[in-house]
């Protein structure tokens, strides 16, 4: 049967209806021009070449887009690494140039600051080095204020289109890079062309500059995030109150890249101590520093369970009371600080740098930010309340030495007034002392103006003391309290000691104990001070209180380093144990008494600069980085610190500087080698190793004796010094402690 022949119209209707595609068109085409007799051979050949030519560049056109969105995914992949924003601007217009096939591509930066554009990255050489321009002027300014995509098909026809001299820009258009509200940047696309681009094109160009905004985003919080961290690690070395929260402000500014911020903290009896700042606000500070115990603004951060954001103070209630420098301060982020539960600080972020607002990023920085500040203060605490505890040791040390020494009743009087005065933050203290038929022995009162016979002394509070034999304390204003104390013995009532202190919340709490043994101390100086003439018995069982009061000091360090041990469960025990260790390997080289004192309480105290480092770093389960190596490194260094100026401690600082020097130079902190290293040193770190093998740890099980001392004596002469290891195996030998590995 014979074909029937279509019309032209017919035959175009049924092109453009048929369901197949433009290939199957062609050959169905192509088959019905072959059956038509109508048609010359040179007619047919002309279609088919059209029809060619039209698939040609159809499928050009799809060839060139699929290699566009294949360039597109490749810069998708690049940019999901951690880039420098500038490196990931330059990937970005490298990449649109080539897929768009454009003379220039250029990402300008918004300087909101300078109300101008710079060139961040560019693609294709139409601008000079370091060129700006105005914020409000040409199509970038158009763009930023609109806050869409502008397009110039001709430019010469847009009266806002800034032309440069280095080049002649046909056409282009511009796509702002908008982040939480903000124009970042401006994406310029441009050809030396009328109408180069099409609506694909401005597509594409906006998905690049998507994928941009996202990996800024990335960048910059993992920065941030990789910054705070490094920065948390450095605070835990700063042992002053003022020092840490000063090391917080300037840590949140640069983290929360805030323009000011004000951090203030309370002290450990809920009171208002330290506020510390950074950045320039001179009128914000002030407004934020003329009652911060009533702040509404620092009540509100301070008691909230987690961080807040205020787009506008202006509009804030709680902050009507602040006056800010200029409107780029206008946005908060507010920070609790907590520990255990209980609010401790607070810190006060104002003005996004280059932006508007706060984000949620931010806010969950801030978290991390609140974490560290929060271990940060504990540190100094912990650190402050060791360091008033040694000092608290170290004055009654020097105050029953004082006393021994006072030829006369009245010096020693003065000497335990003065005392107090220091031991319990004392405004005033006073002693009376009465002979057994009830008349003044000797008296002295102690005040900020000195030492001078008392003409207030608390007469009848005295009485009532003495008649109870209790301690008794009044309240007299809202101010202070006076607390006296009956110095008395089973045999004999000598007086009291009374003191005028700051009535402040746990005072009693935290203070009884110390001037209780102050108190103690006092009394068996006293009756050592008035029957030394009377009886020699009676100097020797002072002498023996003196003695049972050294080994209360002793007892004291013991109970503060069993403290420090215990922070770590891994070596819980390890400085009593070494301390012994220490002390029978120092007999067996014959020290003297003293020598031995000093070399156990070295032992007792020689981590005691670990209450300096961080519990991040301290418990690290996994292996440290060579940062944290650098900051556990410094814990010699610290105890050090934390002893010098303590007097009776004086010659326990060679153990506590140099117990980790090795023999071959290779220890630390300084790299002492050979018998450059104190001897106490060489000592100590032969009995600390051994307890360090003979000990379990949670990553290995103990080693018996004999293979510890293997160890020591295939060391000696590299980490230790081979003649304190002889003489570490005699010890052994001579106190069969061998059982010790059992």
């Amino acid at each position: 049967m014979k074909a029937k022949l279509s019309s032209p119209d017919h035959e175009e209707s049924e092109y453009k209806s048929s369901p197949f595609s433009e290939w199957s068109q062609w050959i169905t085409r192509s088959l019905k021009s072959f059956t038509s007799p109508s048609q010359s051979l040179r007619t047919r050949v002309e279609i088919q070449s059209e029809q060619i030519a039209a698939l040609s560049h159809q499928l050009g056109k799809e060839k060139k887009r699929t290699a566009q969105l294949n360039l597109l995914a490749e810069l998708s992949h690049q940019l999901d690494a951690q880039l420098d924003q500038f490196v990931a601007a330059q990937l970005a217009v490298n990449t649109l140039q080539r897929a768009l096939e454009c003379k220039h591509v250029a990402i300008f930066e918004n300087e909101i600051e300078r109300l101008e554009f710079s060139i961040m990255s560019l693609a294709g050489n139409f601008l000079p080095t370091g060129y700006r321009q105005s914020a409000s002027q040409g199509l970038l300014g158009r763009t930023l204020r609109l806050r869409k995509t502008q397009v110039a098909n001709d430019t010469e026809l847009d009266p806002d289109f800034i032309q440069p001299e280095t080049s002649h820009t046909l056409s282009a258009f511009a796509v702002p890079l908008v982040y939480h509200g903000h124009v970042k940047a401006i994406l310029e696309v441009g050809d030396d062309k009328v109408n180069a681009f099409s609506s694909h094109d401005v597509h594409l160009a906006e998905m690049v500059a998507t994928e941009l905004l996202r990996a800024w985003e990335r960048s910059s919080y993992h920065q941030r995030l990789t910054n705070l961290i490094k920065a948390g690690i450095s605070l835990s070395p700063l042992l002053e109150p003022q020092g840490t929260i000063k090391g917080v402000a300037t840590i949140a500014r640069e983290t929360l890249q805030a323009r000011f911020t004000f951090v203030t903290m309370l002290d450990q009896e809920g009171s208002f101590s330290r506020t510390a700042f950074s950045g320039n606000a001179p009128r914000l500070l002030n407004s934020l520093n003329k009652n911060p115990i009533d702040d509404t603004t620092i009540q509100a951060a301070l008691y909230a369970y987690e961080a807040f954001r205020v787009r506008d103070i202006r509009k804030y209630s709680k902050a009507s009371h602040i006056e800010i420098d200029h409107n780029g301060l206008r946005s908060l982020l507010a920070i609790p600080i907590r520990l255990h539960r209980l609010s401790i600080g607070a810190i006060l972020a104002f003005g996004k740098q280059g932006e508007i607002f706060f984000s949620e990023n931010d806010e969950s920085l801030a978290s991390l930010l609140s974490s560290q500040a929060a271990n940060a203060i504990e540190s100094t605490w912990l650190y402050q309340e060791l360091r008033n505890t040694l000092s608290t040791t170290t004055q009654l040390y020097n105050l029953s030495v004082d006393i021994i020494k006072a030829e006369e009743l009245q010096q020693a009087v003065f000497h335990i007034a003065e005392t107090s005065t220091k031991v319990a933050n004392a405004s005033v203290a006073g002693i009376v002392l009465f002979t057994k038929d009830g008349q003044i022995e000797a008296e002295v009162e102690v005040d900020e103006s000195g030492a001078h016979s008392g003409t207030h002394h608390p007469m009848d509070l005295i009485q009532q003391t003495l008649q109870s034999g209790q301690t008794v304390h009044v309240t007299p204003d809202q101010v202070s309290a006076t607390i006296c104390f009956p110095l008395q013995t089973p045999l004999r009532k000598y007086g009291a000691l009374w003191l005028e202190v700051p009535k402040i919340r746990d005072y009693f709490s935290r203070h009884a104990s110390n001037m209780q043994t102050l108190a103690n101390q006092a009394i068996l100086a006293l009756e050592r001070s008035i029957l030394l003439a009377e009886s020699q018995q009676q100097a020797k069982a002072i002498e023996l209180a003196y003695d049972e009061l050294e080994l209360s000091y002793d007892r004291t360090l013991a109970a503060l380093m069993s403290a420090l041990d215990a922070r770590d469960h891994e070596t819980e025990g390890h400085s009593t144990r070494v301390s012994k260790l220490t002390c029978l390997l120092g007999i067996e080289l014959g020290l003297d008494a003293i020598s031995l004192k000093a070399l156990e309480r070295g032992s007792l105290l020689h981590d005691i600069g670990k209450i300096g480092i961080s519990d991040t770093i301290l418990l690290k389960p996994a292996s440290l980085t060579k940062d944290e190596f650098e900051i556990m490194h410094m814990h010699p260094d610290i105890g050090a610190r934390i002893v010098d100026g303590i007097p009776f401690l004086q010659d326990t600082l060679p153990v506590i500087r140099y117990h980790q020097e090795r023999w071959n130079g290779s220890g630390y902190p300084v790299g002492l080698s050979g018998k450059d290293i104190p001897l106490f040193a060489r000592i100590f770190a032969i009995a600390d190793a051994f307890d360090a093998l003979i000990s379990d740890r949670p990553y290995r099980n103990r080693i018996p004796v004999r293979d510890a001392m293997a160890y020591l004596k295939e060391q000696a002469g590299i980490l230790f010094d081979p003649e304190i290891v002889s003489a570490f195996e005699q010890m052994l030998e001579k106190n069969n402690l061998e059982e010790l590995g059992q």
